[in-house]
Formats: structure tokens, C-alpha cells, sequence
């Protein structure tokens, strides 16, 4: 298991972490996801042996938000 936390531009209110939250549970090898629209993070562990960094920060991206450096 790995953890990232991902800086994430973007995020105005806890709708927008729940939209972001739900798009990566659905991603194989995502086991969790906490977005946090105040502090502009997303902290996702990874079962990295199905997923990868790069899937996340797509499947964010993809949701509307811009990934920065990680936290």
C-alpha cells in the first residue's frame, strides 16, 4: 500500500470532495480517498500492484480539478 497526497487546485466546497472522493473509489486499487477542499489536498491509499500515481492524478484531472506536486 502506498499514500499520496496530492495537492489539488480547484476545490471550492465539500461537493467538489465528494465528486473527487467517489471518482477514485471507483479506480482499481484505490482502498480509500479523503479530499479536503480547505486545505486543497486529496490523501489516496493505493494498492499499487493495480494503480498508479499517474491513474490518480488523471482520474482527478479528468473530474475537473488540477493536480499540482505532491503534499
Amino acid at each position: 500500500m502506498e499514500q499520496l497526497n496530492l495537492n489539488v487546485t480547484g476545490m471550492t466546497c465539500t461537493g467538489c470532495e465528494n465528486r473527487i472522493e467517489r471518482t477514485l473509489k471507483d479506480l482499481d486499487g484505490v482502498r480509500h480517498a479523503n479530499a479536503d477542499h480547505e486545505a486543497g489536498t486529496v490523501t489516496v491509499m493505493l494498492d499499487e500492484a493495480q494503480s498508479d500515481e499517474s491513474a490518480v492524478r488523471a482520474r482527478i484531472e479528468q473530474a475537473g480539478y488540477e493536480v499540482g506536486e505532491a503534499a
